[in-house]
């Protein structure tokens, strides 16, 4: 969907108020203490409208959208939208067990099919940001999965022996090990990974 496809016919203040009504806080305070529930379900709201705006803008930069398509989305320049959400690039390797590596930089758009290579070789995702994913060695073949996270697939996953590895808007990460055994010798020059 394109951002001007958004339908302007939504009331997000109302569908904000109904959120703060499913969280038991009465949205028509009639005392102090019901007006100090509804500034801290409005706090936590906006803590979790930001972090969704960070998630989402991670997202889009892992797709291929420009600073500046970011900036122009949020009515900013590509500058102030570069210095608001920029993070740090794909961690390097120092720091790292014999058994770790970070693969990357990965995108949206490859990481999949670099993690089915990895886990080939016994490689299993732990930890994932924007651009990498840090893996650690193991002796079996793991399968990795990318799921929306706004569908209830993944906690079908999980109830079927998949561990969620975590979730950044809009996916959730999962992974299996399988029974098959890898060859360690080949696994970690197979690796594709920064710094090396």
């Amino acid at each position: 969907m394109r951002p001007d496809r958004i339908d302007p016919d939504v009331d997000v203040a109302e569908a904000l108020a109904q959120a703060i009504g499913r969280l038991g806080v009465d949205t028509e305070p009639r005392h102090v203490d019901d007006c100090l529930a509804l500034v801290a379900a409005a706090a936590r709201m906006e803590a979790e409208a930001g972090a969704l705006l960070r998630s989402a803008v991670d997202s889009a930069r892992s797709a291929g959208a420009t600073w500046s398509a970011v900036g122009a989305t949020l009515g900013m320049s590509k500058q102030a939208a570069q210095k608001r959400f920029a993070t740090g690039a794909t961690p390097g390797d120092t720091g790292l067990t014999r058994d770790e590596r970070i693969l990357g930089p990965v995108s949206a758009f490859d990481e999949m099919d670099e993690l089915a290579l990895a886990g080939r070789y016994g490689w299993h995702s732990v930890e994932f940001g924007l651009w990498f994913h840090r893996v650690v060695r193991s002796r079996t073949q793991w399968e990795h999965a990318r799921v929306s996270m706004l569908t209830r697939k993944a906690t079908a996953m999980a109830s079927a022996g998949w561990q969620v590895i975590g979730s950044a808007f809009s996916y959730t990460y999962l992974k299996r090990s399988s029974a098959t055994s890898t060859d360690q010798r080949s696994s970690s020059r197979t690796l594709r990974s920064s710094g090396g």
